[in-house]
């Protein structure tokens, strides 16, 4: 059983808002996390990179390679988010194929390719022009829900044109907001697999409301190929599973990893000091919330939203904005909470909570009310304004 680590990307935004970890913390632990014996490394995002020059006045690029120095034995991966970089404006796909090569000559190996809506066509131009950058590893997303309409007849279609698809190597399901039940996932997964026949699965399932690491433990039963879980303080909470608790369980369950776990245990020392010695939270264990289901708010998010709230004097109203979330994501046709939309839908519920409802809309919500949201490929040089 491999395991992906996802400590510096996507534990630092989900539990430390994107902004715990600069690159002299990274370029420090890099090395040893190259010998713990994690499959990849999930270590940046546009969005991770737009914080680095925004908060950290740091170049995202300079990180990229040092890192790519210090741990050369570990796929460092990328996470797109759909038809965009940095902005949330939507780009030109050569633009974006430019990124890519950058991305891989400065030391990305590994792509994770998804699109929001499971729009097809632009799932199959992005893992195109990323394998003709060089992208050695593309990994395609599907994105786990609650609707009548993603049931599993719906994932293992997805999956099947996955499988057809030669720039396609790997698939994984992504659960942003720890949804995935045990019971639904002996149901879901085989169907996945089936579907994809010999390209491996992953599963990517936060730890939210608990659920993730019971249903971890069944995934792997099912012949899952890879975890994705957190080190130390960076994983549990709104992160991923802890790692050092789920290559315990693992081995309960009569199940092998590469990892080391001595050196394991290095890295999430290592963490938790940077933790105590920044007074960064602390990921811990979440009991079942039900709330979940209804609002689907993903770990990142939740910890931006509170943290706005809270720069603004308002963290009270935190449950109420989650509230709001509910009826706007309900007003909006039910968008799975996934990247761009959680952010929009929360912005959006946070404007209608400290103010009059939709007196306020961003841009982002009325492109995507247009149906321009930015996961549609774009093919012309024209831009559009919805300002009004």
């Amino acid at each position: 059983m491999d395991l992906i680590d996802v400590s510096l990307r996507d534990g630092n935004q989900s539990l430390w808002g994107a902004t715990g970890l600069t690159t002299a913390h990274i370029l420090e632990i890099a090395p040893l996390l190259n010998r713990v014996g994690f499959r990849a490394c999930d270590f940046t995002s546009s969005t991770h990179m737009g914080v680095a020059v925004r908060t950290q006045r740091e170049n995202p690029w300079e990180r990229i390679r040092l890192t790519h120095h210090a741990m050369p034995d570990t796929k460092l991966q990328f996470i797109g988010t759909g038809m965009r970089f940095i902005s949330w404006e939507t780009m030109h796909q050569d633009f974006l194929e430019l990124v890519y090569e950058r991305l891989v000559a400065n030391g990305v190996e590994r792509f994770m390719v998804m699109d929001s809506t499971h729009d097809w066509d632009a799932v199959e131009e992005t893992a195109r022009r990323t394998r003709r950058a060089g992208g050695s590893e593309i990994v395609g997303g599907l994105i786990y829900t609650i609707s009548p309409v993603h049931d599993d007849a719906f994932y293992a279609d997805f999956a099947a044109k996955m499988a057809a698809d030669e720039n396609i190597d790997r698939a994984y399901i992504k659960d942003p907001s720890g949804l995935l039940t045990p019971e639904r996932a002996r149901t879901l997964i085989p169907a996945v697999q089936a579907a994809l026949g010999d390209k491996p699965l992953e599963l990517h399932s936060h730890a939210t409301i608990g659920l993730s690491p019971l249903t971890y433990m069944v995934a792997a039963e099912l012949g899952v190929a890879a975890l994705h879980v957190g080190t130390g303080p960076l994983g549990n909470g709104s992160s991923l599973p802890n790692a050092e608790r789920t290559v315990a369980n693992l081995r309960e369950h009569g199940h092998d990893t590469a990892v080391d776990e001595q050196l394991l245990k290095q890295a999430a020392d290592y963490f938790m000091r940077v933790a105590r010695a920044d007074g960064l939270p602390v990921g811990t264990p979440r009991e079942y919330d039900a709330s979940f289901l209804r609002h689907q708010v993903a770990g990142g998010v939740m910890t931006t939203t509170r943290r706005q709230l809270r720069e603004l004097g308002h963290e009270d109203r935190f449950d109420d904005v989650l509230e709001e979330v509910s009826i706007v994501r309900a007003e909006l046709g039910y968008p799975i909470m996934v990247t761009p939309f959680p952010q929009m839908v929360c912005s959006q519920a946070l404007f209608n909570v400290l103010g009059e409802r939709y007196e306020n809309v961003s841009d982002q919500v009325i492109r995507y009310a247009l149906g321009r949201s930015a996961s549609r490929p774009r093919r012309s040089t024209r831009t559009y304004s919805t300002r009004s």
